[in-house]
């Protein structure tokens, strides 16, 4: 499995309880496909620069979790279609290599 990062935007009329529900069965459907989810982060409400779907905002959620690659695309073509969501954008999170310390001497 491999980690991911998932930015789903919701439509902002959802209010605090709709949009956890709804973050509920964006994560229950992770799980179903084999995944783990890792974290959520509610991003917040942002205007969009030109309507999306005949919306000019949309509340960010940012869902981190670990996926087999081939279960991606199924998640990706289930929202593609779903009403409540406006866009969804998954990115394979990678991590940083190492930073490599600096020899003593080339600090003296």
């Amino acid at each position: 499995m491999k980690k991911y990062e998932g930015m789903f935007i919701f439509y902002p009329k959802a209010d605090d309880q709709a949009l956890e529900e709804k973050t509920g069965v964006v994560t229950a459907e992770i799980t179903k496909l084999g995944g783990v989810v890792n974290g959520v982060t509610r991003m917040g409400r942002a205007t969009f620069a030109r309507p999306m779907k005949k919306s000019d905002a949309g509340i960010y959620v940012l869902i981190n979790f670990e996926l087999d690659p081939l279960s991606v695309d199924q998640l990706r073509k289930r929202y593609r279609l779903n009403e409540d969501v406006l866009r969804v954008q998954i990115f394979q999170r990678r991590t940083a290599p190492p930073v490599a310390a600096e020899p003593a001497a080339a600090q003296a």
